[in-house]
């Protein structure tokens, strides 16, 4: 029989009842009183431990590595024993990660953080002057990076007093705080290593975002709500099976197998692909870079029952020419995360595949990406919404003079649970700014009906989502004004089939210039990472239009530029 919006709420309750396998418990975060699973790890030290149990179980597989649980884990021992005995990292002082997806990365992560560090995931497609940002706005000792950052920023370590240990190593390292990561395991040294003793208000993670100055800003998230993000995962997964009952693993499948394609520096790839797997004990598949035929091949000789992505990679995967020459009868569990999903995307998966994880949500970097969720027969309740919030999560919409609104109502989002990060590193005015008491101001226009789904309808904040990367257009326009020809210029986002949104700048030259949008383009291409340039460029023959109060009215000339685009 199918179930309503009352059900759901009512199965939530049940699920998070006292003595139900979620039951909640109040947590004090600073002198609030914030709800959380009382089942949980209390920190992430206390999560990481538990992976221990899976032993000589099948763990990373990535390229021609194979490690299981017990491998991994005497690495990460000995590394975290090093960072405390040879590079001095005492609790709290930070580590910063900056690679791609490949098993040195969780091992860093794992590493630092028994190690009692801070850890500082960078995006690793980030230009020189956005890694070394990262690394000196969050104080770093230790860097551990591969080959491809560590050229960008060798030269500038030692003078900031940074050392950095290189996974694989592309020829002689330089002499100065550069160690082969290699070299640092096989100085050995785990035996007798005690894990740091942490709180579980105590800081884990610094996750840096776009800011409205279009500085990135970390986001400083503490050990309890990493843990309680994940935990809430297990939470919506059980709430659908209750609901729906289980997903039977197709024939030949020995257990779950993720395939990792979204990037672990993500609060969503961090919680689902390393922490989710390290605790249930399943193997996970990694990938050099994103290729659909290497992907193919690695669901059919590693049974691959799940992945998560971007509508790009997912239509790149669905569409490919040699898809029907693979065995992918293993992969029965695909979501669309991090943008938009396009039209007939949905209908796509479910011919390759069987079925479609239907599912819509909302959340954010400073809430480890918890805030609404809903998949399978929920979502079909309500398709247009943006889910419903779990029990360790308050929502509520608030007026232009921060007055909560009744249901129905539009006005900006407030969130307010464990999950909520601790503020920004280093910026107690940034911090200000965002918070409301407990309450999250989260830029978000929405709304919430009578049933509890949420509805955004817009944002107040111009963040632009591209392929499930947030870009925020004035550290754009701060690299495109950094060009001497360039007066004027503006940034934003226009809709984009495959990938969500797509950036296109707007710019007014100096008189007498030979500005060309080729050139502004290379300008910023060498300057930030390639997510980042702007796909569409137009250089006006006029001065861009202005509001009445003199600023650049961004908004008719995205309205123009887009019907532009349509023709």
């Amino acid at each position: 029989m199918p179930f309503t919006a009352l059900d759901v709420q009512a199965r939530m309750q049940e699920l998070s009842a006292a003595g139900a396998p979620f039951a909640l418990r109040d947590f004090d975060i600073d002198g609030i009183a914030l709800k959380g699973y009382a089942n949980a790890p209390a920190d992430l030290v206390q999560l990481l431990q538990t992976g221990r149990a899976h032993g000589d179980k099948p763990f990373i597989v990535y390229e021609d590595q194979r490690l299981s649980f017990e491998d991994f884990f005497a690495r990460a021992d000995i590394l975290a024993s090093r960072l405390q005995s040879d590079f001095g990292i005492a609790k709290g002082e930070r580590v910063a990660i900056a690679m791609r997806n490949c098993p040195h990365w969780a091992i860093a992560f794992v590493a630092a953080v028994l190690a009692g560090a801070v850890v500082v995931p960078l995006n690793s497609w980030g230009k020189a002057g956005e890694l070394l940002f990262g690394v000196e706005d969050s104080g770093a000792r230790v860097l551990v990076c591969d080959a491809q950052r560590l050229a960008l920023i060798a030269t500038e370590l030692p003078p900031r007093g940074v050392r950095a240990i290189v996974a694989d190593p592309a020829g002689d390292l330089p002499a100065t705080n550069v160690y082969s990561f290699e070299a640092v395991l096989e100085r050995g040294g785990a035996r007798g290593f005690t894990a740091a003793a942490v709180q579980p208000g105590d800081p884990a993670l610094i996750l840096y975002t776009s800011g409205s100055t279009g500085t990135p800003k970390g986001v400083l998230h503490r050990h309890i709500g990493v843990s309680q993000a994940l935990m809430n995962m297990y939470f919506l997964g059980l709430l659908n099976v209750s609901l729906e009952g289980p997903w039977e693993l197709p024939p030949g499948t020995e257990g779950e197998t993720p395939l990792l394609s979204v990037p672990l520096f993500h609060a969503t790839g961090l919680v689902a692909g390393l922490l989710l797997p390290l605790q249930l004990g399943q193997k996970v598949v990694l990938m050099y870079k994103w290729d659909a035929r290497a992907a193919l091949r690695l669901i059919q000789e590693e049974k691959i029952t799940g992945m998560t992505s971007v509508p790009a990679v997912l239509q790149d995967l669905f569409t490919h020419p040699d898809y029907d020459d693979y065995d992918t009868r293993s992969l029965f569990r695909v979501g669309v995360a991090g943008a938009a999903t396009p039209e007939g995307l949905p209908e796509l998966i479910e011919a390759r595949v069987g079925r479609v994880s239907r599912s819509a949500g909302w959340g954010m970097t400073e809430t480890m990406a918890v805030g609404t969720a809903m998949s399978g027969q929920i979502y079909d309740l309500n398709p247009a919404a943006a889910g419903v919030k779990p029990p360790i999560v308050d929502l509520r919409c608030v007026g232009p003079e921060g007055d909560p609104l009744p249901p129905g109502e539009i006005g900006e989002l407030q969130i307010k649970g464990i999950t909520v990060c601790a503020g920004y590193w280093g910026r107690p005015d940034a911090t200000a700014e965002i918070m409301d008491g407990p309450w999250l101001r989260t830029g978000d226009l929405g709304r919430l009906d009578a049933d509890g789904f949420l509805h955004i309808t817009g944002r107040i904040k111009e963040i632009v989502i591209r392929g499930g990367e947030n870009i925020y257009p004035g550290e754009i326009e701060n690299v495109a004004y950094s060009m001497n020809p360039v007066q004027e210029v503006v940034v934003f986002g226009v809709p984009d089939a495959k990938m969500g949104e797509e950036l296109a700048m707007v710019a007014y030259a100096r008189p007498a210039s030979a500005l060309t949008a080729e050139a502004l383009r290379a300008h910023v291409a060498e300057r930030l990472a390639a997510y980042k340039v702007p796909k569409y460029v137009e250089i006006s023959p006029r001065p861009l239009p202005q509001n009445a109060s003199g600023k650049l009215f961004k908004r008719q000339i995205q309205e123009n530029f887009v019907a532009r685009l349509r023709g």
